[in-house]
């Protein structure tokens, strides 16, 4: 099996995008949040047969039964259509199979690489990598840009902060500085701007400890890949080992480059998938938090993530000053 990739991050941070400008070279099987506890009822167990995760399940050591063989067929493209069957039955499950059946089918005989795009694996990615032999990719996004896309996104993600608060485990290798913060939030009325902030600092805090234990990781930030998105890609794909093709470069180019219409038409959407992304203008959507965030907001949520988001980004980027600009 040719080495598989992770993406991987908070949600909300332009992974369903990134995947896609990979999946364009046409080296890779790109397989859309296979974790995402909101998908089919009992996941897609055709694509990925484990018990349904809470939200950022943690994986590694304490319950590797339950995941290993799910995780390792997936990896290496072995579609389970009588479980998919068994489960999940509506027109778009039932259309969503054959698109993977077929992928897995044909990505197995020629030998392609599976890239699974997924935020919610971020505490499974040391797992994967080290049990697994994953690459992985931490993708990191301004926590701003963050919480203005989860305050615009409403209360789907009020779950998040609870499920952390229930697995242990998590807490006591990524999270124990933050226990009592996680406690309490968990058992408040969702405030997008103060939990989104919390929930990018647990998340972040623990992608730093990722990479300092793990220097293979490659890091790249939404904001990078936005602003200048055909030199940054090609950099990505030299560092996955996978060829920048006259094909590659095209779909970046469509991807990043396309006008505010595209964007703005509910038809443009790219895959099946629920999560699946629309072509942008990437270098205006970089920053564009600073006209979605009123000052106060923007400011509050820079001062709660400082401690962690200045390993990622510079003064200049935290600036409360610049945090508010037209």
């Amino acid at each position: 099996m040719k080495t598989p990739i992770l993406l991987t991050g908070m949600h909300r941070s332009g992974g369903s995008w990134v995947a896609k400008m990979i999946e364009g070279g046409g080296g890779v099987v790109h397989v859309n949040e296979p974790f995402n506890r909101r998908h089919p009822p009992g996941l897609t167990p055709g694509i990925l047969h484990v018990p349904p995760p809470l939200a950022y399940q943690h994986v590694g050591a304490h319950n590797e039964a339950e995941h290993l063989d799910g995780f390792r067929n997936m990896l290496e493209l072995r579609y389970d259509l009588v479980a998919e069957l068994r489960t999940n039955h509506s027109v778009y499950d039932l259309a969503k199979a054959a698109k993977y059946l077929t992928a897995f089918t044909y990505g197995r005989a020629r030998g392609m690489r599976t890239l699974i795009d997924d935020p919610y694996m971020v505490f499974a990615a040391e797992w994967l990598a080290d049990r697994l032999d994953c690459r992985v990719v931490m993708l990191v996004r301004h926590p701003a840009g963050i919480v203005s896309s989860l305050k615009r996104i409403g209360a789907g993600w009020a779950d998040n902060l609870p499920d952390i608060a229930a697995q242990p485990e998590l807490i006591g290798r990524y999270l124990r500085a933050y226990i009592d913060d996680i406690v309490r939030a968990a058992h408040e009325p969702l405030d997008p701007i103060e939990h989104g902030s919390l929930l990018w600092l647990l998340i972040h805090s623990a992608i730093a400890q990722q990479l300092d234990r793990h220097p293979e990781f490659i890091l790249v930030r939404y904001e990078d890949l936005a602003m200048d998105p055909e030199n940054g890609f090609r950099e990505l794909y030299r560092r996955l080992d996978l060829p920048w093709t006259a094909r590659a470069e095209k779909t970046v180019r469509e991807g990043s480059m396309a006008g505010p219409a595209a964007r703005n038409n509910p038809w443009g959407r790219v895959g099946l998938g629920r999560t699946a992304y629309q072509p942008m203008d990437s270098k205006a959507n970089a920053w564009a938090w600073r006209r979605r965030l009123a000052a106060d907001e923007a400011n509050a949520v820079i001062e709660a993530t400082r401690p962690v988001a200045e390993r990622f980004y510079g003064a200049d980027e935290l600036a409360l000053e610049r945090a508010h600009v037209a």
